[in-house]
């Protein structure tokens, strides 16, 4: 989806400030009007953005705009002769839209919301923005069907219908054009939105979201004061963290205390050792809208045995061969529908309020596609043997990972392995991604990204890596689609892991390749390359296109001299190439190279 910020009109209402200067370049609180609509559709999503304006002041827009790189989003000018009026300004974003869906911004509205969630799920109509208001007879009022279909838009009238005000956020399909062409000049001489809207409705293809947060029109003296005020009190960071809390209530009206719903998918294969203290550590979870799923890839021990004779309210999914780690939880998420899920390893257990804090981060805004926290390392052996001065159930203090973060030459590691926790990764923060070891997916998120495969089937993990990096594959597909990745501190789990401290050198590296069995090595390497197949791009820079290629030779010539029996892979990756390929292009990609380069450290 495209964006366009209309920013023309001679801004007479507020006479004599415009006198010199565009309104819309007029201060709001701490910035210029228009960066408040540039945000907007950035947290939307959105990173082309078409700005209309007027001739007099395109040449302003430009020198404080420039290409957008400032805002991390590309920026293409247009210039609207004259007092056409809104719909007449949304025409010259034809060309611009190529046929996309385009969202429509006043520039003098500002908002609080984010509007991601609707921007990822538009399909076609077209969709409006209201809010209630105290004088709705002051705005175009628009009636609404429960089902947020709309019966009536009314221009300004002396009663109102309903209480609430169409703002100036629209978003519409690609007809939007055609039917700007079929509206007449209204009364005063311009193609009124309004009128594009009706045609809509006509149809019965438009739509009306409530919005929650603040909402204001810059177009008049005191609504100018008062989208200031708003503005500094709407925007300090206080109020924004007061404001998410409401939000996430309102979500769950009216139902307020039936929190969403969430699955709990392990695989379990010969883990029999494992199973009862993993399991246990989650029915003692404090979050109740829960349900555990465990697929057993053919376990030869007592693992089955375990769980039909001590958890007979986990649910249990037996395979006759092993699925691997991909295949397997695809099972695990085809045959549940929760709104949210948790993918566990069984060589873990968790603090109680574990998914209370997962859940609590990932709602906080719909582009939240992901949420970790932070894994300490289990001493599991001194766990069983009890032996010294052993903490409970074998809990350490040391981290096995807070994260996952991506290097420059596209090596992938689990932030802070290692290292003892003295709270330096103690800031809830973005991150690229989380460990595949406990990582909780928004259902919506992993819906977006599926691949579907010939057999008719969704591969959310990607089923053709069987093992080993799936986890840093999805990270990145969903990193690519805008779906955010959000960490926690508070949500705290022990991972069953030997780490070493401190960085790792390309020594320590080789030793650890030859330290791992043969077969381990082959399938981490073959997965790393179908990864950087689907997810690298020629459009980056130089640097991280330099990186990359001088870490992939080093790893290559390490195979020629050390591990010959590695390069065998290439054969399976060419045999791999068809289908590497379709699932790169069924890839959606939202955001800019640049987007992806700022997650790069290193």
């Amino acid at each position: 989806m495209k964006g366009v910020i209309l920013a023309g009109g001679t801004g007479s209402r507020l006479y004599p400030c415009t006198k010199v200067t565009n309104k819309h370049l007029l201060p709001v609180y701490n910035k210029p009007m228009i960066y408040y609509p540039i945000e907007t559709l950035k947290r939307s999503g959105i990173q082309d953005i078409l700005i209309v304006s007027s001739p007099e002041h395109a040449g302003d827009f430009m020198q404080l705009l420039g290409s957008g790189a400032e805002f991390n989003v590309n920026f293409t000018y247009r210039i609207q002769d004259g007092a056409g009026g809104i719909a007449q300004a949304l025409s010259l974003a034809e060309d611009f839209s190529a046929g996309e869906p385009i969202a429509a911004i006043l520039s003098d509205n500002i908002f609080e919301d984010d509007f991601s969630d609707t921007m990822f799920r538009f399909k076609s109509g077209a969709e409006i923005f209201v809010k209630e208001v105290e004088d709705p007879q002051r705005f175009g009022v628009v009636e609404m069907r429960e089902d947020g279909s709309v019966r009536s838009v009314e221009e300004k009238p002396s009663v109102p219908k309903s209480p609430y005000a169409q703002t100036g956020l629209f978003v519409y399909d690609a007809q939007v054009f055609d039917f700007i062409r079929k509206i007449e000049p209204s009364k005063r001489g311009e193609l009124e939105i309004t009128d594009v809207n009706n045609l809509y409705l006509d149809r019965n293809q438009l739509k009306a979201k409530k919005i929650i947060g603040m909402w204001a029109d810059a177009g008049t003296h005191e609504s100018l004061l008062e989208a200031n005020l708003l503005a500094a009190s709407a925007f300090d960071p206080e109020r924004v963290k007061n404001y998410r809390k409401s939000k996430h209530k309102s979500t769950h009206a009216p139902n307020q205390d039936v929190s969403p719903k969430v699955t709990v998918g392990i695989l379990a294969h010969n883990s029999e050792k494992y199973i009862s203290d993993c399991l246990n550590s989650l029915l003692a979870q404090e979050y109740e809208n829960l349900e555990i799923v465990v697929l057993d890839n053919n376990s030869n021990d007592q693992t089955l045995n375990i769980l039909r004779g001590k958890f007979e309210d986990v649910r249990i999914i037996e395979s006759e061969v092993n699925l691997g780690f991909a295949k397997g939880h695809n099972q695990i998420l085809a045959q549940t529908d929760s709104q949210f899920y948790a993918c566990l390893n069984v060589d873990m257990i968790f603090e109680p309020s574990f998914i209370s804090h997962l859940i609590k981060t990932i709602d906080e805004k719909p582009t939240y596609g992901s949420a970790g926290g932070k894994l300490k390392r289990w001493d599991f052996e001194g766990h069983l043997k009890r032996s010294g001065q052993i903490r409970e159930m074998g809990k350490t203090n040391f981290i096995d990972s807070a994260g996952l973060k991506i290097l420059k030459n596209h090596r992938f590691e689990d932030i802070g392995q290692g290292e003892v926790d003295h709270g330096q990764f103690d800031q809830v923060t973005n991150l690229f991604g989380i460990s595949g070891a406990a990582a909780l997916y928004r259902r919506k998120a992993l819906e977006d990204i599926a691949f579907v495969n010939k057999d008719g089937r969704k591969e959310y993990f990607d089923e053709a890596m069987f093992m080993y990096k799936e986890d840093i594959d999805l990270a990145y597909r969903l990193q690519w689609a805008g779906w955010k990745c959000r960490y926690t501190p508070y949500a705290v789990g022990y991972h069953d892991r030997s780490v070493t401290a401190g960085k790792r050198s390309t020594w320590d590296l080789m030793k650890n390749r030859a330290n791992k069995p043969s077969k381990v090595n082959q399938i981490s390497y073959r997965n790393h390359q179908i990864l950087l197949q689907k997810n690298y791009s020629g459009a980056f820079s130089s640097e991280t296109k330099g990186a990359t290629s001088w870490y992939n030779f080093k790893i290559f010539m390490y195979l020629v001299l050390f591990e010959q029996e590695t390069l065998i892979e290439w054969f399976n990756l060419l045999r791999l190439r068809k289908n590497i390929k379709a699932r790169r292009q069924a890839m959606p990609r939202r955001v800019s190279q640049a987007d992806i380069e700022a997650l790069m450290e290193g």
